[in-house]
């Protein structure tokens, strides 16, 4: 009896110290990069459609790809929120900024009565490389909902390579890719006041 008390004692000890030495979990997050100002003015309703992700890429964790090319999750590293909201968020945020409007919104927007343009974004790639740096495709739409006409579209493919090695290194290269893409979509919508301020 007092063998097995003395094994489960010794067993609740290295549970414990196995917990006291893990290595605790890292968060990271994409986000604009610019701050609202205070030229914002109200215009065109838009709303930036949730993004969509190649499969298995919406993950609590990183995702990265090993130098064979093979994917490595990342146990102790996790994104702040699902990725897909943090690009919407994202690209939404830099989208007000660049042209000026306080009348873009990220979905879901429950509360959103009228929309007047909606913007689509397919990801078609996006990797995170130990080593190398990330890489970022998107297709993308602009659409007029009430007739379901396409106004612009576009497609983005660049990579950004990293010269110091660790996760934050890839994180900030793929921040810096996102926000490229929301230049490529803003500067193709301010080519087009007449969408984003409509008369009447």
């Amino acid at each position: 009896m007092k063998m097995r008390n003395l094994a489960r004692g010794m067993c609740l000890c290295a549970v414990l110290l196995t917990a006291c030495t893990s290595v605790p979990s890292r968060f990271y997050q994409l986000q604009a990069t610019s701050m609202p100002g205070q030229n914002q003015r109200p215009g065109a309703v838009l709303l930036v459609e949730q993004v969509t992700l190649p499969a298995g890429m919406d993950r609590p964790q990183l995702l990265l790809e090993n130098a064979e090319g093979r994917p490595q999750l990342q146990e102790q590293d996790y994104w702040t929120a699902s990725l897909s909201r943090l690009l919407t968020q994202a690209v939404a945020g830099n989208l007000a900024v660049q042209l000026g409007l306080s009348t873009i919104y990220a979905a879901p927007q429950l509360s959103l009565g009228r929309t007047d343009l909606s913007l689509q974004l397919d990801l078609r790639e996006f990797r995170l490389r130990h080593g190398q740096g990330a890489s970022l495709a998107a297709a993308w739409r602009l659409v007029q909902p009430a007739s379901h006409k396409v106004l612009l579209q576009g497609y983005f493919n660049q990579q950004q390579p990293v010269t110091v090695a660790g996760n934050a290194a890839l994180v900030a290269a793929q921040q810096q890719l996102l926000d490229a893409l929301s230049r490529q979509i803003g500067d193709a919508m301010a080519a087009h006041p007449d969408y984003l301020h409509p008369a009447g």
